[in-house]
């Protein structure tokens, strides 16, 4: 890439972020802006990126610049307005990862609808297990390093987002694909609109002579594999599915995260331990598996990598333990992953009851999605619903959090609209041995610290 200069506008988010800290380090000229009030500025300032807290088109200063706009930046924004009127060239996030991303020869990424972050993750734990850190980009905070990092020439393992398309932008050599569901309800219109566009990114890596590792218990996932005339370059994956060539038998759930049988090829060859909760994170270590199998890492270090791997924050990350009490905070925010988040960790605390603070994340989501939420909750003994986070939307002609509240009991469940006043809600109702998870995609995690002082005071 040639050096340039690069201008995020929203550069707070965590993908954003990632990005202008790679530009950075790669010896680009990086600045930003964003209005956020969690904005990290001396995370910012000590990676020599200045960033504006108010976007204001003085701040656009020449037509030479490459500006990156935040999905959640709107058409009239002063800075975009300002950018386009001069002449800028303004990207996508995507399309900025792709350009990084084709620097290296191996390109492996991580898609699908859930479990991304945390199967991205592993796999970068996975080929640092025995070799030099592969240069990566991941798309959350994980615990043990940063969640981007620029370490090899050859070898780059990414996340990528489908959520605008632009996942379609990279060709990677080799990809997981966790699972394909219909989510991103104002950009893909229909399930076939999904389909199609994973479709398309399959068959492009297998055109170019790459390699896919799939998950063959997700149904629209077998579906693709059934139009690929040949069957050499996948590596299939499952729990259910006796074909799959990575498998996970003899599941175990415990207060610690869960063990398996690992089958490669029909075959029984090691017992595994796993450091997280739940099925849905079993499936995440299989894909990472097969991708570090594919690339030759050995079996020890692939054991010795899963064990040790200390997780990503936001996905059931144990916040606090006291007074008998624990607090999870986790990103959930699609029917699918709620219900697998809390039947993981119910199935590792059977005896524990579940409390769970929801905040739905947009409102195209909760409606186009609305029958699924109200029959998410039914591993939780109590829901305290939040007021929807919007993400840019109104909620004009959209579902509400209190229409969510009527559905789920209406449906045999025990909600609570909570728009204020989760001290006297939460504190009425929380006992010892209880479960208190945090779950959506937008600041509901902001409340930890509330919720612990509670949990403290019992």
């Amino acid at each position: 890439m040639v050096k340039s200069t690069y201008y995020f506008i929203g550069i707070n988010g965590i993908g954003m972020s990632g990005l202008a800290e790679m530009l950075s380090i790669k010896g680009h000229d990086v600045k930003g802006s964003d209005i956020s009030d969690a904005i990290n500025l001396d995370h910012f300032k000590s990676l020599g990126i200045p960033v504006n807290t108010k976007q204001k088109k003085d701040n656009i200063c020449s037509s030479d610049w490459i500006v990156v706009a935040s999905s959640a930046i709107q058409a009239d924004n002063e800075e975009l307005m300002a950018a386009k009127s001069m002449g800028c060239t303004i990207i996508k996030r995507g399309k900025l990862l792709s350009d990084i991303g084709h620097s290296f020869k191996s390109r492996m990424a991580v898609v699908g609808t859930h479990g991304k972050t945390t199967t991205t993750s592993l796999a970068v734990r996975l080929f640092s297990s025995n070799q030099a850190t592969p240069s990566y980009f991941i798309g959350g905070q994980i615990s043990e390093r940063s969640h981007v990092g620029l370490a090899s020439n050859d070898q780059f393992i990414t996340e990528l987002d489908e959520s605008d398309g632009s996942f379609l932008d990279m060709k990677p050599t080799s990809a997981i694909i966790t699972n394909i569901e219909h989510d991103h309800v104002d950009f893909y219109k229909t399930k076939k609109d999904v389909y199609d566009a994973f479709l398309l990114f399959v068959t492009q890596i297998i055109d170019s002579g790459g390699q896919c590792i799939i998950n063959l218990d997700d149904p629209l996932s077998e579906k693709i594999i059934k139009t690929q005339s040949d069957r050499q370059p996948f590596i299939t994956y499952g729990i259910e599915n006796q074909l799959a060539m990575v498998r996970a038998e003899n599941i175990d759930y415990f207060w610690q995260g869960s063990r398996f049988t690992l089958v490669i090829n029909q075959h029984p060859v090691e017992e595994v331990t796993l450091p997280l909760y739940g099925r849905h994170n079993i499936y995440n270590a299989l894909g990472a598996i097969g991708l570090a199998i594919s690339k030759g890492i050995l079996l020890k270090d692939i054991l010795n990598g899963l064990k040790s791997f200390t997780g990503v924050k936001r996905r059931l990350e144990l916040k606090y333990k006291g007074n008998q009490i624990m607090l999870f905070d986790d990103y959930a925010h699609h029917p699918t992953e709620i219900i697998t988040t809390l039947e993981g960790l119910y199935k590792s605390f059977p005896q524990n009851r579940i409390i769970t603070i929801f905040q739905p994340h947009r409102y195209s989501r909760l409606t186009n999605l609305f029958d699924e939420f109200s029959v998410s909750f039914s591993r939780s003994k109590h829901v305290l619903v939040l007021d929807v986070y919007g993400a840019g939307e109104t909620p004009d002609g959209f579902k509400t959090s209190e229409a969510l509240v009527t559905a789920i009991n209406q449906k045999n469940g025990n909600a609570l609209y909570c728009p204020s006043d989760i001290d006297g809600i939460l504190g009425g109702i929380l006992a010892p041995n209880d479960i208190v998870v945090l779950m959506g995609a937008g600041n509901v995690t902001q409340m930890a610290s509330e919720v612990i002082r509670l949990i403290k005071s019992r």
